[in-house]
């Protein structure tokens, strides 16, 4: 095997010796008042360009839902709010039903829809609380 040597470093043996760069040679540490206060940090520039907003952030921002309930993202609540816009929607279908007015009929026609897409929407999550009761009874 060659005895390969790279300026103090052998593969056989190891560090041969340390160097210190010299104190005098121009690279040293600015004396303890010469240094900004830490308040008066200048911020990295990295940093700075890390935390401009993207258009990705301007689009997530504008297509998040404004909560002024945040309680609404537990299950629970959640299903409550449904149920009850669920029943405001039948009540509401059921009291412009009685009217022949072109416009009536058509918020008539919407609602009717709202109303069965929300049934329907209620019925799957039934479906699924029945599959993961399944689950985990084994």
């Amino acid at each position: 095997m060659s005895d390969i040597s790279l300026g103090g470093l052998g593969f056989d043996r190891g560090i041969d010796r340390i160097t210190y760069a010299r104190q005098d040679a121009g690279s040293r540490l600015p004396e303890r008042g010469d240094s900004a206060p830490a308040e008066l940090a200048q911020r990295p520039q990295v940093e700075t360009l890390l935390a401009m907003t993207t258009l990705d952030d301007t689009l997530d921002a504008a297509l998040r839902p404004q909560l002024e309930n945040r309680e609404l993202l537990s299950p629970t609540q959640f299903r409550g709010a449904l149920d009850s816009a669920l029943q405001h929607l039948r009540e509401s279908a059921e009291a412009r039903a009685g009217l022949t007015d072109a416009d009536a009929t058509e918020s008539t026609r919407v609602l009717n829809r709202a109303t069965r897409l929300l049934n329907e929407e209620s019925g799957l999550r039934d479906l699924v609380q029945m599959y993961r009761s399944a689950l985990y009874q084994g």
